[in-house]
C-alpha cells in the first residue's frame, strides 16, 4: 500500500474517531445538566386543590348550642360548708343563694377578736396614766434622776405607738371577718341553670376550686371547633349560616371569638396516622354570636359553615384555584407548576377566565384537566425536577445540598475524563495533528479498521469520503 493511501486512511479514520468523541461529550454533557435538576415537588390532585369543590368542606364544621355566658362559682376552700341550697340542674335567679359557709367558729373568732382590741385599748390607757404620773415627778427631781425619768417615759410611749399600731391591724382583720360572715351565703350573680355541681370530695379529688357553673339565661351563642389545618380558614366577624341537622331549619350570625389556646379534652381532638409515626391535631374552639336564637334549644347541635351571601354571583363550575397557585412569567403569560405525563415538574400555560375578590380564587378556562397535579409555588423548583404525591418524600426549600451532579460549564476535562467509543483506536498524533496513528509506518491502525472507520467503503478508493486513491 502506498504511502499517500495510508495517510488518507489515517486521515479520514482521524476525522471519524473526532466525531465520535464529539458526539460523546455531548451526549455526556446533555445527561449531566439534566442530571442536575436536583430536588422533589409535592405535588396534589387538582380535585384537592379546587377552591370551589373546598369551601363546603373546608369551612363546614360541628356546633353545639350553648348560652352566651357560663359564670365559674368558685369555694374557698379554706373555709367549711354548712349548707348547699341548690342541686344540678336547678333554675335559679340572680340573687339567689347558692351555698352558705360555716360561720359558727368566725363568729367566735370575732369576738375573742373584739375582746383582744378592748384589752390593747386598756393597755394604752394604763401607759397613758402612768406618763402622766412620771412627768409630774420628773419635775420635782434632780438632774441626776430626770434622765432616769425621761428614758421611763419614752419606753412607755414607744410601747403605746406599737399597741396602737396592732389595734389598727387587727381591726382591719376582724372588719374581712365581719364581711365574710356577713356574705357566708353565696348568691348567684346571674340568672341561669346551676351545671357541674360537685362535692368538696370531688373538688379535693379533681384539684379545682370551681364548685359549680351557671348557664345564662336567654341568648344562646354556638360553640363550634376547627382543628390546626384549616384555621387560617376562618377569621373574626366572619358571616356564618347554622343548619339543623334534622330539618330546614337554619339560622345566621358572625363569628365574635376565635380560641388560641388549644382544647385538648378527649372528644376534641382527633389521630391520623401515617407510615412513620401518629400525630395528633389539636383543635380550637371559636364562638358564633347568632343574630337570632329563636327556636334554638340549649345542647342543640347544629352544622355551621361560611355564609357566602346570597347576593353572591359568581358561578364556580369547572376548575377554580386558589390564587397563590397561578403565576405569571415575563411575558404576561399565566402558569402553574404541574407534573407531566413522566412525573416531571413543568411550567403548564393556563388561561385565566373569572375572578373573585372575595374568596381570592379564579377560574382555570384550559391548560389543566381535573387529572392533573399541581404544586404550591416555590422559589426553589425548576422544570425538570422529580414530583411525588407524599410530602414526607418532598425535598425542603433552601437546603444548600449539593451532590455533586452538576456540572459546571466553564470547567475544563482532561482527555481521559471524556466518554471512549470502545471502537476507536488510540495512537500517535500523525503529520496532520490527529490521532489515528503514524502515518509514516500506519502503527497504530490496520488497513481492516480503517475501512470500518470509513462505515464499510472500499480503502483503496474511499468512495464517499472524497478522496481518489491517489
Amino acid at each position: 500500500m502506498g504511502k499517500s493511501k495510508k495517510i488518507i486512511i489515517g486521515t479520514v479514520a482521524g476525522v471519524t474517531a473526532a466525531a465520535v468523541c464529539v458526539s460523546g461529550v455531548l451526549v455526556w454533557h446533555h445527561h449531566s445538566k439534566s442530571s442536575s435538576v436536583d430536588g422533589v415537588a409535592y405535588v396534589m390532585p387538582i380535585r384537592d386543590v379546587k377552591s370551589a369543590a373546598n369551601t363546603v368542606s373546608d369551612l363546614q364544621f360541628s356546633g353545639v348550642v350553648e348560652p352566651q355566658e357560663t359564670k365559674e362559682i368558685k369555694l374557698d376552700t379554706s373555709k367549711k360548708v354548712a349548707d348547699v341550697a341548690v342541686k344540678e340542674g336547678d333554675h335559679v335567679n340572680a340573687g339567689d343563694p347558692l351555698f352558705t359557709y360555716d360561720v359558727e367558729s368566725m363568729q367566735l373568732e370575732l369576738q375573742q377578736g373584739n375582746v383582744d382590741i378592748e384589752r390593747m385599748e386598756n393597755e394604752i390607757a394604763s401607759n397613758k396614766q402612768q406618763i402622766a404620773q412620771l412627768e409630774s415627778e420628773k419635775k420635782n427631781a434632780s438632774a441626776d434622776d430626770k434622765l432616769t425619768y425621761t428614758t421611763q417615759i419614752q419606753s412607755l410611749q414607744t410601747d403605746i405607738a406599737k399597741t396602737e399600731y396592732d389595734i389598727k391591724t387587727k381591726k382591719i382583720e376582724l372588719e374581712k371577718l365581719q364581711n365574710t360572715i356577713n356574705n357566708a351565703t353565696v348568691k348567684a350573680e346571674i340568672t341561669g341553670t346551676v351545671q357541674s355541681l360537685k362535692t368538696v370530695e370531688q373538688l379535693q379529688t379533681d384539684s379545682t376550686d370551681v364548685i359549680m357553673k351557671i348557664m345564662s339565661d336567654g341568648e344562646f351563642r354556638v360553640k363550634c371547633t376547627v382543628n390546626e389545618q384549616n384555621i387560617q380558614s376562618i377569621y373574626q366577624d366572619e358571616p356564618m349560616v347554622l343548619h339543623s341537622r334534622i330539618d330546614d331549619a337554619s339560622w345566621t350570625g358572625k363569628i365574635s371569638e376565635i380560641s388560641t389556646e388549644a382544647d385538648n379534652s378527649q372528644n376534641n381532638s382527633y389521630s391520623y396516622s401515617n407510615s412513620d409515626d401518629m400525630t395528633t391535631s389539636s383543635k380550637y374552639p371559636f364562638y358564633v354570636t347568632l343574630d337570632s336564637s329563636e327556636g334554638l334549644m340549649l345542647g342543640q347541635h347544629l352544622l355551621v359553615s361560611a355564609d357566602s351571601g346570597a347576593g353572591d354571583s359568581v358561578e364556580k363550575d369547572g376548575i377554580w384555584l386558589y390564587s397563590d397557585y397561578v403565576l405569571t412569567d415575563e411575558d404576561g403569560r399565566s402558569y402553574v407548576w404541574a407534573a407531566d405525563k413522566k412525573d416531571r415538574l413543568e411550567k403548564r400555560e393556563v388561561e385565566v377566565g373569572q375572578t373573585d375578590d372575595t374568596v381570592g380564587d379564579c377560574e382555570i378556562k384550559s391548560g389543566l384537566s381535573e387529572d392533573d397535579m399541581i404544586a404550591f409555588p416555590s422559589d426553589s423548583y425548576q422544570e425538570g425536577m422529580k414530583t411525588t404525591t407524599n410530602p414526607d418524600e418532598a425535598t425542603p426549600e433552601d437546603d444548600g445540598t449539593d451532590d455533586g451532579s452538576s456540572v459546571d460549564e466553564d470547567v475544563s476535562y482532561n482527555e481521559e475524563d471524556m466518554p471512549v467509543d470502545e471502537g476507536v483506536i488510540g495512537g500517535a498524533e500523525d503529520e496532520t495533528g490527529m490521532d489515528g496513528g503514524d502515518a509514516d509506518t500506519g502503527d497504530g491502525f490496520t488497513e481492516d479498521g480503517a475501512n470500518e472507520a470509513l462505515s464499510g467503503e472500499d480503502a483503496d478508493t474511499a468512495e464517499g469520503g472524497g478522496a481518489d486513491g491517489t
